[in-house]
């Protein structure tokens, strides 16, 4: 368990300073992505999950309980339909448009260490909520995007344009949507 959560820190440290030498690593592990969902997204959603427990329910002035246990509800909610749906509709995009490229366990792998922004901007938004314009640097997700295609599939540059759009799109909006819908149907959440 220690080995996995050293792992964790230390892939998505180098996902954010030095995305070119890590995802030519992660190219070069071929990793399941039943392994990699295992091993790294879910163990980052659940920290997601946890911050977004505890720290609603000490800043809540009123049934503190009742406000982070919403508040964890929903962030699993967005941050596991995220990751599900990103993955889905991007690898239906690579099924269409890209079908040399169709491979899920690229395509799972590239959304799952890429999707790591957007959990660390959830985890520090929540921890401290004053800081909520950081959620700017989710644009971050397509140069990460960018690297993942020249390491996972060795795409040219020229021909990395619509998977980086489409990618990115899914990850940066698909868990806002959803986060967005939810609200909408829980308004006072």
């Amino acid at each position: 368990m220690k080995a996995i959560l050293k792992n964790m820190f230390k892939r998505a440290w180098g996902i954010i300073t030095a995305g070119n030498f890590t995802w030519d690593e992660i190219a070069s592990e071929k990793a399941p992505a039943g392994r990699v969902r295992k091993e790294y997204v879910y163990p980052w959603i659940i920290f997601a999950i946890i911050l977004s427990f505890v720290f609603p329910a000490l800043y809540a002035s009123q049934r503190p309980l009742e406000g982070g246990l919403v508040s964890a509800i929903i962030t699993a909610i967005t941050l596991f339909g995220g990751y599900f749906a990103s993955v889905f509709v991007s690898f239906a995009y690579l099924k269409k448009s890209k079908p040399d490229l169709a491979s899920r366990n690229d395509c799972e792998t590239v959304i799952a260490y890429s999707y790591t922004i957007i959990i660390l901007i959830e985890i520090i938004t929540t921890i401290v909520p004053s800081l909520f314009f950081l959620r700017i640097l989710s644009i971050f997700v397509a140069y990460v995007i960018w690297e993942s295609c020249r390491a996972v599939w060795m795409l040219k540059e020229e021909d990395r344009g619509s998977v980086v759009l489409v990618f990115s799109i899914a990850v940066i909006f698909i868990p806002v949507i959803i986060n967005r819908l939810i609200h909408w149907m829980l308004p006072n959440a």
